[in-house]
């Protein structure tokens, strides 16, 4: 009777196998190991190359966020460029930065400025407002 309480070594490798992380479980199911120390030693192998595989992975990664970094920051370099310049918005003079003007969006087709500074609002059928 203390034979059937003293697991075999085929079981003894089978929950071992059973108790493994999928990663490693999948390498050493492959190989399809009976003998305890054997299944013990593939998993270890096995294990070292999940950790390669992942380290791998994560240097991949992180190459390449540094690749876009770098690319968005030379792109991001232009807008500043343009931010340095004046603040007046184009075809206002500074002496009318303060007031404003209300012009309806659907009626708006090209805007520029005329002498004054004060805008010139073309519709649609690209004809003038009165009085400009």
């Amino acid at each position: 009777m203390s034979v059937k309480c003293v697991p075999t070594e085929a079981i003894v490798s089978k929950r071992f196998e059973d108790g493994l992380n999928e990663d490693i479980k999948l390498f050493v199911a492959v190989l399809e190991l009976k003998e305890f120390v054997v299944l013990v030693e593939g998993a270890c192998k096995a294990e070292e190359l999940v950790k390669e595989k992942r380290k791998a992975e994560i240097e991949s990664r992180d190459s390449r966020k540094r690749q876009w970094n770098k690319s968005f920051q030379s792109s991001s370099k232009k807008p500043r460029e343009f931010s340095t310049r004046s603040a007046t918005p184009t075809g206002f003079s500074s002496r009318n930065k303060g007031k404003q003007y209300s012009t309806s969006v659907a009626s708006v087709g090209n805007i520029r400025s005329n002498k004054t500074g004060m805008p010139i609002v073309w519709q649609t059928s690209s004809r003038r407002m009165p009085g400009t």
